[in-house]
């Protein structure tokens, strides 16, 4: 498996109406892919806003339509909306139609521009960014950018669920305000798996805030 990264300045695309519907928010994150869809390709993103204004479900602009919204929570002045998005089968969706394509963390869309992630077989590769190429200003093409194959890195969807809970919770205060046993009757899972998934999404994180550290060093 090869895995490249395509950047694609804001100045590239402005006048494409999903990027000037997209820029309502601050930033759209890719999260994971969810699979086809009667030839449409599901994605799984993070939206980010100010004021809450993600568009809603069955919004749908020129071959991207939002599917469901999973979830919403706040961090301090901003929103984020855990989002699935839907790619029509005529637009991008039908590059993922053999499986030997996938979209890689760190991908994302915000005024900055596009970055596109993505790892796949080289044939495919190639008819990929060949196409991209003919549609849009491609500003450069580089070796992908903390991806490993298609190992995905960070806390999955559930994890990420049980810490933030954990954490409004009052978890990680000094006495606890809450236990193991009142996180798993919210969350309608068993203390076990509880505790489990607290203890490999707090081993992910902290992987990842080490990584950052060397990295900064």
């Amino acid at each position: 498996m090869r895995a490249v990264r395509v950047e694609c300045a804001f100045s590239a695309i402005e006048d494409d109406s999903r990027a000037q519907a997209g820029l309502q928010c601050i930033s759209w994150d890719f999260r994971s892919m969810l699979g086809m869809i009667d030839g449409n390709l599901r994605i799984m993103v993070e939206c980010i806003t100010i004021d809450g204004n993600c568009p809603r479900e069955g919004y749908y602009v020129d071959g991207i339509r939002i599917v469901q919204i999973l979830e919403e929570w706040q961090s301090d002045i901003l929103t984020h909306h855990l989002v699935v998005l839907e790619f029509s089968s005529d637009f991008v969706g039908h590059y993922f139609h053999d499986g030997d394509l996938a979209i890689l963390a760190g991908s994302n869309f915000t005024a900055n521009g596009l970055v596109l992630q993505i790892a796949g077989r080289h044939e495919s590769m190639v008819r990929f960014l060949s196409d991209i190429r003919t549609k849009i200003s491609v500003e450069r093409v580089t070796s992908a950018k903390g991806s490993e194959g298609l190992v995905q890195k960070g806390p999955t969807l559930q994890q990420h669920r049980v810490v933030r809970l954990a954490h409004e919770s009052g978890w990680y205060e000094v006495p606890k305000r809450t236990s193991i046993r009142d996180l798993a009757d919210k969350l309608g899972l068993s203390k076990s798996t509880v505790a489990e998934q607290l203890v490999k999404a707090e081993g992910e994180i902290v992987a990842s805030f080490l990584d950052t550290s060397l990295d900064s060093e």
